[in-house]
C-alpha cells in the first residue's frame, strides 16, 4: 500500500498546457467535463435543460491525483491519505486571492506507469465501480491560514462513524491578520460523495461558489471497498474481461443469507455485512462467538415494554418471571393469543401466586399497570442467603419534582407531549428558566410525570424542556444542564426487610452488579444498620468500606430466631442525598441487588459475595416483562475485541429509525455496515480465502475554478461581488445514526432476518408497505420508507444532493411543512440507474446510481429559490425497494448548499 503521507503527482505534461489554459480559458477546446454530460433537477423537475457543461461557461480547471491505494479483494480501504499540496501554480496564483470553485469531478484510475499517477493523464484507465466501490469519500482545501487536525470525536459524531478520531480543517495563528475575515480559510467536498459520485452533478450556478482564500493544500480520506472478483483480473489490461459484473466469493451474511437467483449487478460485501471475521450473527455463524448476546429481564412499571424490549419467547417468558424477585410462592403459565391481556410477557401477582401469561398477539393494545392503587411489594435471595424484602407505600396525591444528572433524556420525550418550554436563549439561565416552568406546570398537571430535555428544534444549545406522562427509559447525550431529566416522585415510605446470618455481619448494595457502581448500600450486624456509600476508593474499591452516610432509616425490629438475622426498617421514599438511593417504580421497577456477608460483625472484606434481583408489583395489577439490557456485542472471531454500542437514534415523531426499532440503532441487532467495515477489515469470512492479487489505482479529481472578485462599493455602494460563498448545510434522514439498514420486507420461513430474528414470515418488517399478493405472488412489490423532521435557519437552498448507497433506491424527497406550504416539495431526486452499455459511456456500471442534484437559481432551466426562515419545518422521505431482498449500511443524508439572504 502506498505510505500515508506521500505527495499527489501533478502531471510534468500539463504543467504546461495547464498554464496555457489558465490564461486561455475561454477557449473550450482546451477543457472539457472529466465524466462526460450531467443531469440535474429543480425543485420538483427532473431533467431541466441546465447547462453542465464546465468549459463552455468559461471555467478553468486543475487535476489532482491521490496517493496509490492498493487492495486485495474484499478490503476496506478508509483512511486519511495525508495533506497534499495542490498544483504550484494554483498556490502562486492565488497566494493572497480567493479562488472560486465552481464545481468538482472525481475518478478512479489506474495509471501509468504503476504508482506515478499525472506522469501519462492520456493514459489512465478508469476503474469500474463495481471493480472499487466508492462507499464515501470526505476531500478538504485548506489555505495558508488553516491546517488539518484529528481530533478526538464525540461518540454520538455521526461524521466520525463511529471512529474514535476524525479530521478538521482548523484556522492557525496567521488568521488572525486576514484581511477578509468573511472569505473561508478551508472547504469540504462531499457532496453526492458514494457510488453516486461519479456520474452526478457537483457543480453550481452562476454566481455561487465555494470561495477559499490562498489555497496550499488539500486532504482527501476515501472509504473504498474491493469488489473485483480476482478471477477477472486487476491491470489495466483487464479492463475488458467480464464486463458483465461476476460476483467473488461472499460472506454468508452478505444480502442477509439470499443469494441472488441468475445475474447479479452488484457485490454483496460494498454493503459492508458483518460476517465470520467480526460482528457476524449467530443466525450464520452459532459457533463463532462473533456477536454475544446477553439478556436482562426485569418487569415494566408502565404501560408497555419499550421498542425491541418485548419478551416474545416462551421459555425466556416463564424463566425471566421465575427470577425477577417477585413476591411470590408459586407460579402458573399460561400461553394466549388475546387482545385482552398486554402482548408478549406479562405477570399479575395475587394472593402470593404469579400468573405469567405469553401473549402472542402483538398487536393487542391492552397496557400493563402504569400505577399501583395499592402498596408495591418485591423480594429477592441471593446465593450467599442475604434476603431482601421491600414494600412501597406512597403518600395519595403527594409529589416533588427530582432531578436527574446531566447528559440524560426521556426516551418518551416526544409522547404526548402535554407541554413546550423553549429557552429564550441558549443560556444556561434560560435552560434554567425553562425547566423551572416545566417543573412548575408538572407540578400542577395530574397527566404530567416528567420534565425531559428536547433538542429536536435544529440546535444542541438552544433546547426545549417538555412536560410528559411517562419518562420511558434514559437515553444518553452530551447533555445541557444537570436537571436534563426532572421527575414527578411520589412522596412516601419504603418498608424494608432483610434477613442474613446472625454469626457476622451482611450487607446489601443497590442497583448494583458490582463494588465499582459505587451503590448505596445497607449493613447489617448485632449493633443495628448503618448506611454506606461502597466502592469509594479507586482501584482498590473491592476492597475498602466505602464512605458511612447521614442516617436516613429508623429501625423498627431486630431479631435472631434459629441463626437468622432479620432486621425491619423504614425510610422515605426519596433519598436524603444523591447518595442515597430513591425509590421510583416509575423509573426502575426492578432493581439488581450486589450482597456479601462477613467474618465476624465488624464490617470488613467480606467472606462471600453473590447477587439478586428485586421487582415490584401490586396485588391484582398486570406487570409487562421486558428485555431490557439485552446487549449484544460486536467480536473478532472466538469473541475477542468485543464492542458494543449505543446509537442516538432520532426518536419516534421525529424520525423513523428508533419506531421501526432499526437494527443499526444498537450493538445487539447491528448486522451490517460501517462498524463491520473498519480500515484494512476483509470483508469475507474466516475460511474463506485471501487472494494476493492487488488492485492498485488512485483516487483523481478535477476542480472548475474562476477569480472571485469582490465588490467595489467606493464606486458602487449596490455592488455586489463576483460569487458568494456557499456554506454546507447538512442532515440525515436517518438522524442521528449515520446509517441504516433495509430489511427484506417479510423473513423467509427458514431464514430469519438478522435484527429481527423472531418477525412473523407474514407480517412486512418494520416500515415496509407492501402492493400485490405479498409475500410469495409474483405481483408483490413492497418500499421501505424512513422519515426526519427537523427546521431551516435562515438559509437559501442553492444546491441539494442527496446520498444513496445500495441499489435499490427509488426517491429522497425534501419538503417545507409550515402554515400555507403543508408538505410544499421543495426537492426531489430520483436516481438513473445504469444499464452496463459501457462501449457507450465507460460509466454506466450496471446497476449502479446516478442522483441528479436538485439546483436553484437564475440559470436557464432552473427554478428560483426560495427563503426559508428560521424554524421553518422541513421533512424529508427515503423510499428503497425491499420486495426480495434487503440492504445493510444505507444512507440517506442531504448534503445541500445555500446562503442566509
Amino acid at each position: 500500500t502506498h505510505p500515508e503521507g506521500a505527495s499527489p503527482r501533478i502531471s510534468r505534461k500539463r504543467i504546461m498546457p495547464l498554464i496555457f489554459l489558465l490564461a486561455t480559458a475561454l477557449l473550450p477546446a482546451l477543457g472539457a467535463n472529466l465524466n462526460g454530460k450531467y443531469k440535474v433537477a429543480s425543485g420538483g423537475k427532473f431533467d431541466v435543460p441546465f447547462n453542465t457543461d464546465y468549459a463552455s461557461k468559461g471555467y478553468e480547471y486543475f487535476d489532482v491525483w491521490a496517493p496509490e491505494i492498493a487492495t486485495h479483494y474484499g478490503e476496506v480501504f478508509w483512511t486519511s491519505q495525508g495533506n497534499q499540496p495542490l498544483p504550484k501554480n494554483i498556490v502562486d496564483r492565488f497566494d493572497g486571492k480567493t479562488i472560486a470553485i465552481m464545481g468538482y469531478e472525481m475518478d478512479q484510475v489506474m495509471v501509468q506507469p504503476t504508482g506515478q499517477p499525472g506522469v501519462n493523464p492520456e493514459l489512465d484507465v478508469s476503474v469500474p465501480f463495481n471493480w472499487a466501490y466508492n462507499h464515501h469519500y470526505m476531500f478538504w482545501f485548506v489555505s495558508k491560514f488553516a491546517k488539518m487536525q484529528q481530533i478526538h470525536a464525540d461518540p454520538e459524531d455521526v461524521q466520525a462513524h463511529g471512529s474514535p478520531l476524525r479530521w478538521v480543517a482548523m484556522e492557525n495563528e496567521e488568521a488572525a491578520f486576514l484581511a477578509d475575515p468573511s472569505i473561508p480559510t478551508s472547504q469540504m467536498f462531499s457532496e453526492g460523495n458514494g457510488g453516486e459520485s461519479r456520474k452526478s452533478f457537483h457543480g453550481y450556478p452562476k454566481g455561487f461558489a465555494q470561495l477559499l482564500q490562498s489555497p496550499t493544500q488539500w486532504h482527501l480520506t476515501p472509504m473504498q471497498i474491493d469488489t473485483r472478483n480476482r478471477d477477472c483480473g486487476v491491470t489495466p489490461k483487464d479492463i475488458h474481461n467480464c464486463t458483465e459484473f461476476v460476483p467473488g466469493p461472499e460472506p454468508k451474511q452478505a444480502r442477509y443469507g439470499r443469494k441472488p437467483k441468475g445475474k447479479t449487478n452488484y457485490s454483496g460485501i460494498l454493503e459492508c455485512p458483518c460476517n465470520g471475521r467480526y460482528g457476524g450473527d449467530p443466525i450464520f455463524y452459532p459457533d463463532a462467538k462473533t456477536k454475544i448476546i446477553t439478556h436482562d429481564y426485569q418487569v415494566k412499571f408502565g404501560s408497555t415494554c419499550s421498542l425491541g424490549q418485548g419478551v416474545h419467547d416462551f421459555d425466556a417468558c416463564f424463566s425471566a418471571a421465575k427470577s425477577a424477585g417477585l413476591n411470590a410462592t408459586s407460579f402458573k403459565n399460561l400461553t394466549t393469543s388475546s387482545t385482552e391481556v398486554p402482548a408478549g410477557c406479562s405477570v399479575v401477582l395475587k394472593d402470593g401466586v404469579a400468573t405469567v401469561t405469553l401473549n402472542t398477539n402483538r398487536d393487542s393494545k391492552a397496557v400493563c399497570s402504569a400505577s399501583a392503587s395499592q402498596p408495591m411489594t418485591g423480594q429477592g435471595t441471593s446465593p450467599v442467603g442475604v434476603t431482601i424484602e421491600i414494600s412501597l407505600d406512597e403518600d395519595s396525591g403527594s409529589f416533588k419534582m427530582s432531578r436527574k444528572n446531566k447528559g440524560l433524556y426521556c426516551e418518551q420525550n416526544h409522547k404526548n407531549v402535554l407541554e413546550s418550554f423553549v429557552m429564550a436563549t441558549a443560556a444556561d439561565s434560560d435552560a434554567q428558566k425553562s425547566l423551572e416552568k416545566c417543573e412548575s406546570y408538572c407540578m400542577s398537571n395530574e397527566s404530567c410525570g416528567a420534565c425531559s430535555i428536547d433538542c429536536s428544534l435544529g440546535s444542541l444549545t438552544r433546547c426545549q424542556f417538555v412536560a410528559v406522562p411517562e419518562c420511558g427509559g434514559f437515553r444518553e447525550w452530551q447533555g445541557r444542564i444537570a436537571g436534563d431529566i426532572s421527575l414527578k416522585t411520589a412522596i412516601g415510605n419504603a418498608t424494608i426487610t432483610l434477613s442474613g446470618p446472625a454469626g457476622a455481619w451482611f450487607g446489601a448494595g443497590f442497583n448494583a452488579t458490582a463494588m465499582l457502581d459505587q451503590p448505596y448500600a445497607l449493613i447489617v450486624n448485632d449493633k443495628g444498620v448503618i448506611e454506606q456509600k461502597i466502592g469509594t476508593c479507586g482501584t482498590e474499591a473491592q476492597h475498602c468500606p466505602g464512605t458511612q452516610l447521614s442516617a436516613s432509616i429508623s429501625v423498627l425490629s431486630n431479631s435472631v430466631v434459629g441463626g437468622v438475622r432479620t432486621v425491619k426498617i423504614t425510610r422515605e421514599l426519596h433519598g436524603a442525598t444523591p447518595d442515597h438511593y430513591t425509590f421510583d417504580p416509575k423509573v426502575q421497577d426492578t432493581i439488581p441487588f450486589i450482597t456479601a456477608v462477613g467474618r465476624t460483625q465488624t464490617f470488613a472484606y467480606h467472606k462471600a459475595h453473590g447477587p439478586t434481583v428485586l421487582s415490584f408489583a401490586a396485588s391484582g395489577e398486570p406487570l409487562c416483562i421486558c428485555d431490557v439490557g439485552n446487549e449484544g456485542q460486536l467480536c473478532e472471531t472466538n469473541g475477542t475485541d468485543c464492542s458494543a454500542f449505543t446509537k442516538r437514534c432520532a426518536p419516534p415523531g421525529v424520525g423513523s429509525l428508533l419506531e421501526q426499532q432499526n437494527p443499526t440503532c444498537n450493538s445487539r441487532q447491528y448486522s451490517g455496515g460501517l462498524r463491520c467495515c473498519k480500515h484494512k477489515r476483509i470483508m469475507l469470512d474466516a475460511d474463506q480465502e485471501i487472494r494476493p492479487e492487488l488492485l492498485r489505482y488512485h483516487m483523481k479529481f478535477r476542480f472548475w475554478f474562476q477569480e472571485y472578485k469582490p465588490a467595489n462599493t467606493t464606486k458602487d455602494k449596490n455592488a455586489k461581488p463576483s460569487h458568494y460563498n456557499l456554506p454546507r448545510i447538512y442532515f440525515q434522514t436517518e438522524s442521528w445514526a449515520g446509517e441504516y439498514d433495509i430489511p427484506p420486507a417479510f423473513p423467509l420461513k427458514d431464514l430469519p432476518i438478522p435484527g429481527y430474528p423472531n418477525w412473523p414470515v407474514d407480517k412486512p418488517t418494520p416500515g415496509t408497505t407492501c402492493t400485490g399478493n405479498c409475500p410469495d405472488g409474483a405481483d408483490c412489490e413492497c418500499v421501505h420508507t424512513i422519515m426526519f423532521k427537523t427546521t431551516a435557519n435562515d438559509y437559501r437552498l442553492i444546491y441539494a444532493g442527496g446520498h444513496c448507497h445500495a441499489p435499490s433506491c427509488v426517491s429522497i424527497e425534501l419538503y417545507r411543512n409550515d402554515t400555507g406550504h403543508e408538505m410544499e416539495l421543495l426537492c426531489r431526486q430520483l436516481p438513473l440507474y445504469g444499464k452496463g452499455n459501457i462501449k457507450h459511456d465507460k460509466f454506466d456500471d450496471a446497476g449502479y446510481v446516478t442522483l441528479p442534484p436538485c439546483l436553484w437559481g437564475d440559470d436557464d432551466g432552473l427554478e428560483p429559490s426560495v427563503f426559508l426562515p428560521k424554524g421553518t419545518p422541513l421533512v424529508s422521505i427515503k423510499k428503497n425497494k425491499n420486495t426480495h431482498t434487503g440492504h445493510f449500511g444505507e444512507m440517506a443524508s442531504w448534503q445541500m448548499r445555500g446562503v442566509n439572504f
